[in-house]
């Protein structure tokens, strides 16, 4: 049986899953076999939901993480994905600040993020520095690396042929990094996220990370766990945004799957 005969029969187990799971924390909520303390119940979800949408707050918190998030995502990568293929082509300066990247690439985002939000304010600048800083490294790494190992038979090979440094840069090594690229967004739309959250636990007035700190510190279970769901959803739709991109980017890699 073939990957896309499959796929039917996989989309209605995760629906099958995702009933049971909505449908056990009604009845365990509303039946008190689940404390409503610590979980809560789809419908009260919902009305968490139509309180925070009445008042404007939700659009307002769940808008500001998604900028935040995008901006980082997009600038991070840019940034990651220019010195992982311009930075093995100046070997004394790539000898000179690899050890300097690693060691900020080692430091933890959450020991970080006061000084982001020390030198960038608690508004949205500071949340999108940080996940700047964590999509980076997530797309630096492998690109850096496989621009390291490039097949240096074709880069000969054209050199012997005249090509010029910007000819093989842009014929070779530009197209030989795609899959890294491809790789740095899945690694790092996860991480974009985490890093705007991230920033709105530490320090901040709006966002859905903000939501969520509230919404735990007052016990309003309902709304705590509408601001993990909504996270979630544009989580998994970003996911599929950037799976989207993978037969551009290297649709030689996905040619045997239609």
């Amino acid at each position: 049986m073939t990957r896309l005969s499959h796929r039917p029969l996989v989309i209605l187990g995760r629906l099958a899953v995702l009933a049971i799971i909505l449908i056990g924390a009604e009845l365990g909520v509303r039946y008190g076999m689940l404390s409503q303390l610590f979980f809560s119940s789809p419908s009260q979800i919902f009305e968490a939901l139509l309180t925070q949408w009445s008042n404007g707050s939700f659009l307002q918190d769940a808008g500001i993480t998604i900028l935040e998030t995008m901006l980082g995502l997009a600038a991070g990568s840019l940034l990651g994905m220019g010195i992982g293929l311009l930075l093995p082509q100046l070997r004394l300066l790539s000898s000179v600040f690899e050890p300097f990247l690693m060691v900020l690439n080692g430091i933890p985002v959450i020991v970080i993020a006061p000084l982001f939000i020390l030198w960038l304010g608690l508004g949205v600048p500071s949340k999108i520095g940080i996940s700047v800083y964590i999509v980076f490294f997530a797309m630096f790494i492998p690109v850096y690396t496989a621009s390291l190992r490039l097949d240096t038979t074709l880069v000969d090979a054209l050199r012997v042929m005249g090509a010029s440094r910007s000819q093989i840069f842009w014929k070779v090594i530009v197209p030989s990094s795609l899959p890294s690229v491809y790789t740095g967004l899945k690694i790092g739309s996860g991480l974009a996220l985490i890093g705007a959250v991230i920033g709105e636990f530490v320090a901040s007035r709006a966002g859905l990370g903000h939501m969520i700190l509230y919404a735990s510190g007052t016990l309003d279970t309902p709304t705590l766990y509408l601001g993990i769901l909504t996270l979630a959803i544009f989580a998994a739709a970003l996911s599929l945004t950037i799976d989207a991109l993978g037969p551009v980017l290297v649709h030689w890699r996905f040619s045997d799957e239609k």
